[in-house]
């Protein structure tokens, strides 16, 4: 039995329910013309028309998404009407009676009676306008936050370019032409002593050749440019597995062609840092790289065997995890995303999805 039908509530009474009420009530017969409404109703459209389906169009509104406007079939009301459809906090913008704009939250539902029939149809507007405009004003303030992150990431890639430039054709050089001129010395020496000092100073010119070229190399890969991203990783993870103690696995073998420089560049520096975790942080004995790609995505995945975490502890008041942040400014920059997932004492892995164009 409806509940309802066992209560004695007069039409007053019910009236004086829905006015108490701080959200709009639209009441409908089973055709769907309007019957009743509230105080907060009339106030939020600053108005009413008590009209049926067809005419709903009176009442505007956009979808808050597109910017599309609202057909008559499209309204919450007209769905349940039709087909008894339930639709909840649909956000859409609306010109009110008076001409003002506002956005609610629109919400609609048949009621049934014990045969199973549409009795009536209810509307319900949340008025949002104010914590719309907050949203709105976030996503600008997160938007501009982000093109600012993204211009110091193009910054600084750019000067890491030069910086390495530099170092290799211009330091590296000018340290080589020293160890050539100080070995010559040593040879042409007669005093003993001073050319085991000579000798040492060679030494050591070579060493800092050899520790120039390698800083060179950390700041832009070679292969980066010249050769892209596959050549670029296996290069970078030869030298991982040369100097870690662990197994390092490679496969790209669905990623046969050069990409955007924009997008090489973003995914080397992403696995670049998510090794760089694995080595320092996951005590991990096997490591595996993967790329992949199909029409529409090409996916990076670093996974490693080591001893796991808990992803939501990275997140503190007290622990910022940089890198994480900067993985994850680099993949929303080229309207990608980061995932992590891990599970103590299970490893860890790190995946970075980019949308491909075409």
């Amino acid at each position: 039995m409806n509940v309802l039908q066992g209560l004695d509530i007069d039409t007053a009474l019910l009236q004086q329910i829905l006015d108490a009420l701080p959200v709009g009530i639209w009441i409908a017969d089973p055709s769907g013309q309007l019957l009743a409404n509230n105080s907060a109703g009339s106030r939020i459209w600053a108005g009413e028309r008590w009209i049926s389906p067809e005419d709903y169009g009176e009442y505007k509104a956009w979808w808050s998404s597109t910017g599309k406007l609202l057909e008559t079939a499209e309204w919450g009301m007209s769905r349940a009407v039709a087909t008894g459809e339930v639709s909840q906090n649909e956000m859409v913008d609306i010109e009110c009676f008076d001409g003002s704009r506002k956005t609610i939250l629109n919400s609609a539902m048949p009621i049934y009676d014990a045969d199973g029939q549409i009795r009536a149809c209810i509307a319900v507007n949340q008025e949002i306008t104010d914590l719309k405009r907050v949203q709105d004003n976030l996503v600008l303030v997160r938007n501009q936050l982000a093109a600012l992150s993204g211009a110091a990431l193009s910054i600084q890639e750019q000067e890491r370019k030069r910086l390495s430039m530099e170092l290799h054709d211009e330091i590296g050089q000018t340290l080589s032409a020293l160890k050539i001129v100080v070995e010559t010395a040593r040879r042409h020496c007669k005093n003993k002593t001073l050319a085991d000092y000579m000798q040492q100073a060679s030494e050591m010119a070579d060493t800092l050749v050899s520790d120039v070229r390698e800083i060179a190399r950390r700041l832009r890969p070679p292969p980066l440019d010249d050769l892209g991203l596959v050549a670029a990783l296996r290069w970078h993870l030869d030298r991982v597995a040369r100097a870690a103690p662990l197994e390092v696995r490679f496969d790209a073998e669905t990623l046969t062609q050069r990409l955007s420089s924009d997008l090489e560049l973003g995914c080397f520096r992403i696995a670049q840092e998510a090794v760089s975790n694995v080595i320092r942080h996951a005590a991990a004995s096997c490591l595996t790289v993967t790329l992949e790609k199909n029409n529409r995505h090409l996916t990076l995945c670093v996974r490693d065997d080591g001893c796991g975490f808990v992803p939501k502890s990275l997140f503190t008041e007290l622990n910022h995890p940089l890198g994480l942040i900067g993985m994850r400014e680099r993949a929303a920059m080229l309207g990608g995303e980061l995932r992590v997932r891990s599970t103590p004492g299970q490893g860890a892995e790190v995946q970075a999805i980019f949308p491909l164009g075409g």
